[in-house]
């Protein structure tokens, strides 16, 4: 008796939804200006300071850490 197919897409969405998680959080991380330009510069009357982007990378790295370790977690456990 397998795995019942359900199981397998749901695995498969929980994998590709932390995947694109990580992505973005990856990327935010590297590039947080971009971020701000796309989701706030439009009502912004001059551009944040550098502490702002500081704190950007960091809670972007944090939630990068939380996506991977949920990835690994079952791999962790064994």
């Amino acid at each position: 008796m397998g795995v019942p197919t359900e199981v397998n897409i749901i695995t498969w969405v929980i994998f590709t939804f932390l995947c694109l998680w990580i992505g973005i959080a990856l990327f935010v991380m590297i590039n947080p200006y971009y971020l701000w330009k796309l989701t706030q510069s439009w009502k912004a009357l001059r551009e944040p300071s550098r502490s702002y982007f500081i704190i950007q990378r960091i809670v972007a790295g944090i939630f990068a850490l939380i996506g991977l370790s949920i990835l690994l977690l079952p791999h962790l456990l064994r």
